[in-house]
């Protein structure tokens, strides 16, 4: 599966940045789109959130036709290798939400192993958000860090100006009394 650029006006995600493998349990932030295009066959299935999906390329009864779905958490859509999918967070409700999905190649049947439904849960109820929750903690220390730093150099700002205003307070009666 080899993600691509989807929208110049919008953000993308692509899985070689964002540090993961293609399969697994991903989270798509509102204003974002995924593109994908699958070299196997696999699965799209929602986890949270609402996804508008477009699916183009050899559709049996529509070559090179594009198809739009809208897929509600529990929903899930079989992709085929050489189609073409774009996602990004639907709105339907009134507000976005970040979308939460699962990715799964399908294998052929005799190499397939299957994956307990208890390993797919733990994954995307436990490890995901264990996941989002760090990235969360960090991003919060790092701008809890750049908030003290900016109250220091305020601090240090403020003690320089009251240093020199007592100065001249004090120092200028000092010079205008005759000797």
């Amino acid at each position: 599966m080899s993600p691509r650029n989807v929208l110049e006006s919008q953000q993308s995600v692509h899985a070689a940045t964002a540090g993961r493998r293609a399969a697994g349990c991903w989270k798509l932030a509102t204003g974002q789109a995924l593109s994908l295009h699958p070299d196997t066959h696999g699965v799209l299935q929602i986890a949270q959130g609402q996804a508008w999906v477009t699916l183009r390329g050899v559709l049996a009864d529509m070559p090179g036709a594009a198809v739009d779905h809208v897929l509600l958490p529990g929903q899930q859509l079989t992709v085929a290798p050489g189609q073409h999918v774009v996602m990004e967070a639907w709105a339907g409700s009134g507000c976005a939400e970040p979308v939460a999905f699962r990715w799964d190649v399908l294998a052929a049947p005799a190499l397939a192993q299957p994956a307990s439904t208890a390993a797919r849960d733990w994954e995307c109820g436990v490890v995901q958000p264990l996941r989002d929750l760090g990235q969360a903690l960090g991003q919060g220390g790092r701008a809890l860090g750049t908030a003290l730093a900016g109250v220091a150099g305020a601090g240090g700002r403020f003690a320089v100006g009251f240093a020199r205003f007592a100065l001249l307070r004090i120092a200028a009666p000092l010079q205008r009394r005759p000797a």
